[in-house]
């Protein structure tokens, strides 16, 4: 898995690959001291970064949008509408 950290986003190439809640969890703790450390804006919570992972992923299993969901965009400063969404999708467990 290829992690890109850049200013405004963190891109996790092949992120569909990554099932379990717990696994995104120590991999968004790892990304949160990697963008800390360059100096990089965190502007979420480990939680919220994992339900957007978990969307996306919940996505790319019912087949939807797979070219774009197949990789994670964990973008900074999500808008309220952009929190919302990923909450919805997101709450759902990913143990498949």
């Amino acid at each position: 898995m290829k992690i890109t950290p850049t200013r405004n986003n963190t891109h996790i190439e092949d992120s569909y690959e990554i099932k379990l809640a717990k696994s995104m969890k120590n991999i968004v703790e790892e990304i949160i001291f990697t963008r800390e450390a360059r100096m990089l804006p965190v502007t979420r919570s480990v939680n919220s970064y994992v339900r957007e992972w978990k969307g996306h992923n919940r996505l790319y299993r019912l087949g939807l949008f797979r070219k774009h969901t197949k990789d994670c965009d964990l973008n900074e400063n999500n808008s309220i509408f952009e929190e919302l969404l990923w909450f919805i999708l997101g709450i759902w467990e990913a143990r498949y």
